[in-house]
């Protein structure tokens, strides 16, 4: 395995290639927009089972539903790795300024959409960019570029919420060049990585790696229980599909037109006709038919309801 250190984003690469006065909701811990523009996206998803996407950003996170887009009335950190799960969400990041808690966040949890989290390890230690966790299962994949004693850098797994973890391999994945991770919603043994070079997956907790297909490079990768949906970028056409999981059939599926680079994808768990994906630009788009039809509810970070 590569050192962790030549480990970049793919959307550093994309860079280089495209050269409050607030109505309070107490019962869901969010509030009518206050801030309405976003700078940083790092992740999106179905906490707690929905039915709301929610975002999570540089300042804490904002859930969209039938009435427009809402933001959380408290604990507005920078959540980095953020990763939807059935019971709420997975995170680690950065606290929000004048906070008392330490930095960074190492791995937390919340089961309550965001009101408050857990500190489950490495709690002023690590900040996890890369990260990834079953929906159903809960096991935690995650990529680690901030070596400590108890933790080295490289891949590492845990299926019981962090209090241990095991190291994997890696054999056979060559690329250094990281969209993200991707677990399997139930299967704890089942991780994808997308990369420059394509999809690599792996059925043994990461310990060995074969390519899924002959996709390029690709910006975002997603498991669903059959297989997944995945983005790439190539000749300045950006495509999504969808695959088994053998990875021997895809469907391209159709999307807005002069649309940017994926950099998110979050499926509704209850209702795989709805998808939400977001762009290096901070466009954020949903539909309900499987992109036959496509809804605007972002552009360049403007949040519109």
């Amino acid at each position: 395995m590569k050192k962790i250190a030549k480990y970049i984003g793919i959307a550093g690469m994309i860079t280089l290639l495209s050269a409050c006065n607030a109505t309070k909701d107490d019962t869901f811990g969010y509030e009518e927009l206050e801030n309405s523009k976003i700078d940083h996206l790092h992740g999106l998803g179905y906490i707690n089972g929905g039915p709301e996407v929610v975002i999570s950003t540089h300042e804490g996170l904002y859930a969209y539903g039938e009435d427009g887009w809402k933001e959380a009335n408290s604990e507005k950190h920078d959540y980095m790795g953020f990763q939807a799960v059935r019971e709420g969400f997975f995170s680690s990041g950065h606290p929000e300024p004048n906070s008392e808690l330490e930095n960074p966040l190492g791995l937390v949890k919340s089961t309550d959409r965001g009101a408050s989290f857990e500190k489950l390890a490495f709690y002023g230690e690590i900040d996890f960019h890369y990260m990834a966790v079953g929906y159903e299962s809960n096991a935690i994949y995650a990529l680690n570029e901030m070596p400590t004693k108890d933790m080295p850098a490289g891949l590492h797994y845990s299926l019981d919420e962090g209090s241990s973890w095991k190291q994997a391999s890696m054999n056979g994945f060559d690329s250094e060049y990281i969209s993200n991770l991707a677990a399997h919603p139930s299967r704890e043994e089942i991780i994808t990585i997308g990369s420059k070079d394509g999809l690599f997956f792996s059925q043994d907790f990461g310990e060995s790696f074969a390519p899924l297909n002959e996709a390029g490079m690709v910006t975002f990768v997603m498991l669903t229980e059959t297989g997944g949906l995945y983005a790439s970028y190539e000749n300045d056409i950006v495509k999504l599909s969808s695959f088994v999981s053998d990875g021997k059939e895809e469907v391209e599926i159709s999307l807005p037109n002069e649309i940017a680079p994926i950099v998110y994808i979050a499926v509704n768990p209850d209702d795989q006709e709805e998808i939400v994906i977001a762009t290096f630009t901070n466009d954020i788009y949903r539909t309900t038919d499987g992109g036959v039809n496509w809804d605007t509810l972002a552009k360049n970070g403007e949040l519109l309801n």
